[in-house]
């Protein structure tokens, strides 16, 4: 371009930072002014000298567009100020431009494919090391917790001192096979072989079993439930709103702590089922309430509270499998709040009769 034009030339490019530079390697002799090579830049106009915009300075700024959006900068600086006046030139100072900016899209649009190459290769190799870990786990956890199971109630029944210490045990088994659980179910949905097994279900039935399985956990915590006189039908696969539920249940319990108040609310509307767990907690920490939603995020007490930060990421793969949406927000009163919406479809005729009979009976 230099000899083309008998000038000085310069391509800027936007840097990490935010900065426009020379490349790496490629420095000239023009100096180019940084508020005026933003200005160009953002405005996606020329600049410089024989422009209307700051026409004092030896040099003619010329974004690169393409795709409607700004690459860089051409910077040109020619030994007279009139080559720039010239219609040839300007004809191909222009043509340059075209060549610059769409070539410096195809390597933006080429740099995009790679990263998002190497972003799948990422997830797939976690998601095989995930559930080929979760897979070598199951067994184990399986035969600890049927001797756990044995030794519990041996010495349970002998009124043994050590019986509370047998109980931890299999409570604590207990916790590592649901986060088994979790890595297994996180790496089925992301690997795309995840069978939704959707039945008619009972909100009082899916509630039930998730207390059912936490009672030992949630034992010395204040337990709140507001659940719809009528029985609510909802088409879904059970075991896993029952894991969504045990998850937030014992996320609850982790952050709010041992004594606190937690609470089951479930409201059905016209075409959705909305299920909330809250708690009287710390609540969340402002501006994370989507982030903890993230594989492998955590909320506030990082140190102190056990787990991987996988259990929310769960929830919301199960919920978004079932067409429905999960949120997180703070209580008016303190304390966090987990929403879910699952979508209510109609009962189909015989189902339908069959629940009014059972309301009716109730």
């Amino acid at each position: 371009i230099s000899s083309s034009l008998h000038a000085k030339t310069a391509i800027l490019l936007p840097q990490e930072n935010g900065e426009l530079a020379q490349p790496a390697g490629e420095v000239t002799a023009i100096v180019v002014d940084d508020a005026i090579a933003r200005w160009s830049f953002d405005k996606k106009l020329p600049a410089g000298a024989g422009t209307d915009t700051l026409p004092g300075v030896p040099y003619q700024l010329l974004p690169l567009v393409a795709s409607g959006e700004s690459r860089g900068l051409l910077a040109v600086e020619p030994p007279s100020i009139r080559q720039l006046l010239v219609p040839e030139q300007q004809r191909l100072l222009q043509t340059f431009t075209v060549l610059i900016a769409n070539a410096l899209e195809r390597l933006h649009l080429a740099a995009q494919a790679e990263s998002a190459r190497l972003e799948t290769e990422r997830e797939q190799l976690r998601n095989s090391l995930l559930s080929a870990l979760s897979h070598d786990l199951r067994t184990p956890l399986t035969v600890l917790f049927g001797q756990a199971e044995i030794l519990t109630l041996d010495l349970a029944s002998e009124g043994s001192k050590h019986a509370p210490q047998a109980s931890q045990i299999r409570q604590q088994v207990l916790s590592t096979t649901r986060l088994v659980n979790n890595l297994l179910d996180m790496a089925r949905i992301q690997s795309g072989g995840f069978n939704l097994r959707k039945e008619w279900q009972s909100v009082e039935e899916i509630t039930g079993s998730a207390l059912r399985m936490l009672e030992p956990v949630l034992a010395h915590d204040n337990i709140e439930i507001d659940l719809p006189k009528e029985m609510v039908l909802v088409s879904c696969d059970a075991s896993l709103i029952e894991r969504v539920l045990i998850n937030l249940l014992e996320n609850a319990h982790k952050y709010a702590g041992t004594g606190a108040t937690i609470g089951i609310k479930a409201t059905p509307f016209d075409e959705w089922l909305e299920i909330e767990v809250w708690d009287n907690g710390p609540g969340i920490a402002p501006g994370s309430e989507h982030i903890i939603f993230e594989k492998f995020a955590r909320g506030n007490k990082e140190s102190a509270i056990p787990g991987v930060g996988l259990g929310l990421a769960i929830c919301r793969a199960i919920i978004e499998v079932h067409d429905g949406r999960i949120w997180a927000e703070n209580g008016p009163n303190g304390g966090a709040r987990f929403r879910f919406r699952l979508p209510l479809e109609a009962l189909p005729e015989m189902e339908s009769d069959m629940e009014s009979d059972i309301n009716e009976v109730s």
